[in-house]
């Protein structure tokens, strides 16, 4: 069997070797004394209070801690125990709110744990109402159960994989379609941690080893080192709690993926010269401050994040813990970030007896069998390990050793390869066959560069049997780039029609969405806040529709693009000789600007071969075009998802009161909301947004015009020779 053999041979065979700033996402812990364990209910505060950072915060890195106006713990008459099933109209803040029957009972944690509903439980958790006496009261036990099913999988993950497609101008422009960044996201869910382990702390509980487990969890996921650092450096040693296997392994995990999940880290993760010098540097730019590399004049710099993981194992073994699957694929993410690719090597070999160079030179007979390990084995390898292997060698320019380990373990164990596996060796492998031109050669970028076709058989390798692996847009959209890098103008424009017929898969998908959106609030009104908590069907359709729309919109984004990208290329590879001076110019650019007419911009550049036309109503064009294909829904569904994209109970009730009584417009919304009262959480999230919209990084913009580069610009010389 040589079943690895077409997948590795594929890239490897085409090879052609040549001579911002992310504000801190933080949860702390504060330790103070013990105080009353009164507990009243107030009103939330107004949106001008804001939280302020506590004299006894101890994790050592900017963060905010809660204010005591937001949980009243300081009250002289304690509360009734009673609470739970007293009379609370909830509404009484909304806009204009219809008549609603008074809530007879709200809704205890209790029910909402037996539910298992992350949603609900996390809205039940930040309802003063409901929440604070369970986070004051509870049992060490059932805290931690509700604490932990605030799943980071839920509510960091999948977004996580829809923002790393998503242009960091998509997060602020737009008006009516704007969306909230990764950071904004993980930033008010972390600071939702960090209040109710905070008011658990000051009614004088202690926090368990699952509390803390689950607070690494959810740093790892979002890529936060400095959260997860002061938890297992400084809290849990002061609170005399012991990490587990576990502990360690999702502290290694958010050093190694610290800020990689942002808009800027994600673009800088390939192992080269150029990138390793700006980590390994004091004061790192933004893009590079992810993680620290050792220097040839500092080999033993103990923040390499190399070292550091090796340290973490170390203190693993001395407390006498066995690593796991996850352990050892942590370990070799570390090492391959500083380019330790037989260090890695190493590991693979030891662990699972995968020797990576004997089956680069021989057949897979010739050579011994991985180990094996039984299906409940901590070391047995899953899908983990897949993506551990194709994102390591990927990053250090070896994307066939990666397609052939991928192939080999898959097979040997038994795994399936994920989706994201394939796409993710599809988008490293795109990154090589673009890595062409002298001077990014002289500066390193030129290691591990593929040729295009390279991309084209792994298309067809992963596409066809026996994986047969459904194309999504985002995949079509890097086979079009290494296209356009090749001239292919044909197969371009197939790309790009195929990603229009699923972009309406897209379009649909949101609008029934929508719909049922509208219908659920219409018909099911009462019963949606019937408890004092969002219902489950409701906040299902509410996290479904929120990322439907968030892909959509990242969809969109790619396309205008791709297709102003497309219309940059001033030649294009054609059997007609006179394609580049006649056809394209004349005939192919007109016939363009027809069919993706929703896709301009608002100026159109382009050269002919007599001079330079420059199309000024490009805006007009396209908002025409958008009316007659009534897509307006777009805009429409961006509104919606802005109103329901939160964690705020107040916002949340406003939101659903709001499209129940059908008013139109986003402003109007917001217009009625300056004039409500707000909770914590909204004004989190407002902060949250003030900061984003002040860190806008975008380079420097040159906007064409009539006289844009004219002292740059030449007749039509015809297409350029081919650089050998």
């Amino acid at each position: 069997m040589h079943g690895f053999v077409p997948l590795s041979r594929c890239i490897d065979g085409a090879l052609h070797p040549l001579s911002s700033r992310i504000p801190h996402l933080t949860v702390h812990i504060v330790r103070r004394q013990a105080r009353s364990a009164a507990h009243t209910q107030t009103k939330w505060p107004a949106r001008s209070h804001r939280r302020t950072q506590h004299s006894a915060a101890t994790l050592g890195f900017p963060s905010v801690a809660v204010d005591s106006s937001f949980f009243p713990h300081e009250q002289d008459e304690p509360r009734s125990n009673s609470s739970k099933s007293e009379s609370i109209d909830l509404s009484a803040t909304d806009a204009q709110p219809a008549p609603k029957k008074a809530i007879r009972r709200l809704v205890s944690i209790e029910d909402l744990l037996e539910d298992n509903n992350p949603e609900r439980i996390i809205f039940g958790l930040v309802t003063p109402s409901i929440g604070d006496l369970f986070v004051a009261a509870a049992n060490d036990e059932a805290f931690s159960k509700a604490i932990c099913a605030l799943k980071p999988d839920h509510f960091i993950v999948p977004f996580r994989e829809v923002h790393h497609y998503i242009k960091p101008t998509l997060e602020t422009e737009p008006r009516f379609r704007y969306l909230r960044s990764f950071e904004e996201r993980a930033s008010v869910f972390y600071q939702i941690l960090d209040a109710l382990v905070t008011l658990r702390e000051e009614r004088g509980h202690a926090l368990t080893l699952d509390v803390y487990r689950h607070l690494l969890r959810c740093a790892a996921a979002g890529g936060n080192a400095d959260m997860a650092r002061n938890i297992f450096r400084k809290t849990m040693p002061e609170n005399n709690v012991t990490p587990d296997v576990a502990c360690y392994n999702y502290f290694m995990e958010a050093l190694n993926w610290n800020r990689t999940y942002g808009r800027y880290e994600r673009y800088t993760l390939r192992v080269v010269p150029t990138h390793l010098h700006f980590r390994s540097i004091q004061r790192r730019r933004s893009g590079f401050a992810g993680h620290m590399v050792a220097s040839p004049g500092a080999p033993n710099n103990p923040e390499s994040i190399r070292l550091e993981a090796l340290t973490i194992f170390n203190e693993l073994v001395r407390q006498g813990l066995k690593g796991d699957e996850a352990t050892f694929c942590n370990l070799i993410t570390a090492m391959g970030r500083e380019g330790d690719v037989s260090s890695v090597k190493s590991v693979l070999k030891s662990v699972w007896n995968i020797d990576v160079d004997a089956l680069e030179r021989y057949d897979e007979e010739e050579i011994e069998s991985p180990t094996f390990y039984d299906l409940d084995s901590p070391l047995r390898p899953t899908e983990r390990l897949l993506f551990t292997v194709a994102h390591t060698f990927s990053t250090n320019n070896s994307v066939s050793v990666a397609g052939m380990l991928i192939d080999y373990i898959s097979r040997n164990y038994n795994i399936s390869i994920p989706e994201n596996v394939w796409t993710h060796l599809l988008e490293w492998t795109t990154v090589l066959t673009t890595q062409k031109g002298n001077l990014r050669a002289e500066h390193g970028y030129g290691a591990g560069r593929v040729e295009g076709p390279a991309l084209e058989m792994l298309w067809t390798v992963y596409h066809d049997e026996p994986y047969n692996v459904k194309p999504k847009l985002v995949d079509h959209m890097f086979r079009l780039k290494g296209r356009i890098r090749a001239r292919k103008f044909g197969p371009v424009l197939d790309d790009l029609r195929e990603c229009m017929r699923l972009l309406d898969e897209d379009r649909d998908r949101v609008s029934l969405l929508y719909d049922e959106m509208r219908s659920h609030l219409d018909l099911q009104y009462d019963r949606v806040f019937k408890d004092g908590v969002p219902s489950a069907d409701f906040l299902t359709l509410k996290q479904e529709y929120v990322l439907a729309s968030l892909r959509l919109d990242s969809h969109i984004q790619l396309i205008i693009t791709a297709f102003r990208q497309m219309l940059k290329t001033r030649w294009w590879d054609s059997k007609s000789p006179d394609f580049a001076k006649k056809e394209w110019p004349w005939r192919t650019i007109p016939q363009l600007l027809r069919e993706f007419a929703e896709f301009l911009p608002n100026q159109v550049p382009y050269y002919t071969p007599t001079g330079h036309v420059l199309l000024t109503n490009g805006k007009e064009h396209r908002e025409a075009a958008v009316l007659s294909a009534n897509s307006t829904q777009t805009t429409k569904a961006g509104s919606m998802r802005a109103m329901f994209d939160t964690y705020s109970p107040e916002h949340l009730r406003h939101s659903a009161d709001f499209v129940r009584r059908k008013p139109k417009g986003l402003g109007a919304f917001e217009k009625e909301k300056e004039a409500q009262d707000t909770d914590w959480v909204l004004a989190e999230e407002g902060q949250q947004r003030e900061k984003r919209l002040k860190d806008r990084q975008y380079g420097v913009l040159n906007r064409p015009s009539a006289t844009w580069r004219a002292d740059e610009w030449k007749p039509w010389p015809g297409p350029p020779s081919r650089r050998v």
